[in-house]
């Protein structure tokens, strides 16, 4: 390969999603480019089917697997490589396949791994810039005078997977708004809203809208799936009640009418999607996250002990607790009266 570049994503499915601007831009911008990415084995089933990347490389679970498969990428001859995320292991990786430049922040002892270190931006106090995670990425392409196309995030779904999902809603013979509920979150407790709460809330869009919720779990949230069908009295529809695959839960997501999360991964899958989204949010810094892409609302109490940005709250957990179903259910109905009002005038015009 005359001029490739090797792209190392980020570890979470929620920041995954946010760098495929980069891509994007990157692939636009210089075609003949050979654009390879190399992440954990779930992020490469995320970013599966995005045409702007040429190959997907799995990484290995274990860290001297991983070390191994990036030893033997050296014999690639990468012209470049750039490392999202901030981790020192990360830029580990990058120096062993030999890329000629490695591009990363300069952040966590990594700067002998990397050929070109990238301060942190900094805000009038001269401490680190809160900004969204897409942005910071695309700081590290302008690097290399790669510049934004502000289209937003992206992702793709197979027509079967989607075809497969939209049939089985058929003979479900579902007719009311889909609404997602996601109660879960990978960073940790600190980060969901009670079970109970999401419960409430899919309880009264069923009675006022004739709403369908759509249980989301990850693999690693069986508990969770459980204690929801256990309290909820509704027929949720539970599309991983037998396995769980992110080609599925994208196709599921594109086809909602409105998703109710918590500050997780499929908050930005839903945003790549162009569905509407009622995020709550409680720990986490929202400059993070809050995409101007994206289609609904974040419900967020401010307390005084946060943002703490911790995975686990030592104390009373006020942040979440203060955010009542119907502040949830309040937002969710003007997402849902919204899509009513625009579909009647779309059948008026016809």
């Amino acid at each position: 390969m005359s001029f490739s570049m090797l792209i190392f994503a980020p570890n979470w499915i929620g920041d995954a999603v946010m760098a495929t601007p980069l891509f994007r831009s990157i692939k636009k911008q210089l075609p003949q480019i050979f654009l390879t990415v190399i992440a954990r084995t779930s992020i490469c089933d995320l970013l599966q089917g995005l045409k702007y990347i040429d190959e997907l490389i799995p990484l290995p679970e274990k860290s001297i697997l991983q070390m191994y498969t990036c030893f033997q990428l050296r014999k690639r001859n990468y012209s470049t490589a750039i490392i999202l995320p901030h981790s020192f292991r990360s830029a580990l990786l990058s120096f062993l396949t030999r890329a000629k430049i490695r591009i990363g922040y300069d952040c966590n002892s990594r700067q002998l791994l990397l050929t070109h270190r990238i301060p942190f931006p900094q805000d009038e106090k001269g401490n680190r810039k809160i900004q969204y995670m897409t942005y910071e990425y695309l700081k590290l392409g302008e690097m290399l005078n790669f510049h934004p196309d502000n289209e937003g995030l992206e992702l793709a779904v197979s027509q079967q997977e989607e075809d497969t999902w939209k049939q089985e809603l058929t003979d479900k013979r579902v007719k009311g708004p889909l609404i997602g509920i996601a109660p879960g979150a990978s960073f940790g407790p600190s980060k969901r809203w009670d079970i109970e709460r999401f419960v409430k809330v899919a309880i009264q869009l069923e009675k006022e809208y004739n709403a369908v919720p759509i249980l989301l779990t990850g693999p690693d949230e069986k508990d969770l799936q459980e204690h929801f069908l256990k309290k909820c009295p509704l027929n949720v529809i539970n599309p991983f009640s037998r396995t769980h695959t992110l080609s599925r839960l994208k196709a599921v997501i594109k086809n909602l009418d409105l998703l109710i999360c918590n500050d997780s991964g499929p908050r930005h899958i839903a945003v790549a999607f162009g569905v509407p989204v009622v995020c709550i949010m409680g720990p986490t810094k929202p400059e993070y996250t809050n995409s101007p892409w994206e289609r609904g609302a974040v419900v967020r109490v401010p307390v005084e002990c946060g943002p703490c940005q911790l995975a686990e709250c030592p104390t009373d957990h006020r942040c979440m607790k203060l955010i009542t179903p119907q502040l949830v259910i309040e937002q969710a109905e003007k997402i849902i009266q919204s899509n009513i009002s625009s579909h009647s005038k779309g059948k008026r015009n016809r």
